[in-house]
């Protein structure tokens, strides 16, 4: 059976955690912020992810698809540990280091079952959720150049959105290799 534990994300937010899922709810004392939506759906995302992760053969969970792709497994563990590399980013406005992108891929790869990232994922995705719901509106703006991807110039309230983005990307990559497997439904 699951664990059942709070924790406060701030002034207007508080996660419940139920065995692997999250539950936030909302305070009704303010209405909802950017910050409150960003973080409400990158808790979404996660769940998702974590379960779709889940649904898979443990057998399965370290398959690729192909030479070149990546297994659900080696997907989890980045999303696992990414929202350091983004926490970072918010408190220092500087983008990371190639010794922070060794370090992260390090990191991730030490996460060697389901379990483990499951709850490295829920550990720095509560941290940066609460991160972001303290981030200050006159800061959303700031636009810094980071290297992801060849390079790209993102605002500050880009880069509160990248972890919900990066989930829902390798949810559809689990989602495609679930189907590769011979499993169609959604989880």
């Amino acid at each position: 059976m699951g664990q059942i534990g709070g924790r406060s994300l701030g002034k207007r937010l508080r996660l419940l955690v139920v065995g692997s899922h999250s539950i936030l709810w909302k305070k009704k004392t303010t209405m909802l912020t950017y910050q409150d939506q960003i973080v409400r759906m990158t808790h979404k995302a996660l769940d998702d992810l974590l379960r779709a992760v889940e649904a898979l053969p443990e057998d399965k969970r370290d398959w690729k698809p192909g030479p070149t792709g990546r297994s659900a497994l080696d997907q989890l563990q980045e999303c696992a540990l990414v929202p350091m590399l983004y926490s970072k980013i918010l408190q220092e406005r500087e983008a990371p280091s190639r010794d922070d992108h060794v370090q992260f891929r390090r990191q991730a790869k030490e996460l060697k079952t389901f379990e483990a990232c499951r709850e490295a994922a829920m550990t720095q995705t509560s941290a940066f959720c609460a991160l972001v719901l303290d981030f200050p509106d006159e800061d959303l703006e700031f636009e810094m150049n980071l290297p992801f991807n060849g390079g790209m110039n993102l605002t500050l309230a880009d880069l509160v959105a990248l972890h919900y983005w990066n989930l829902s990307y390798h949810l559809g990559q689990v989602n495609y290799i679930q189907t590769l497997l011979g499993d169609p439904n959604m989880h």
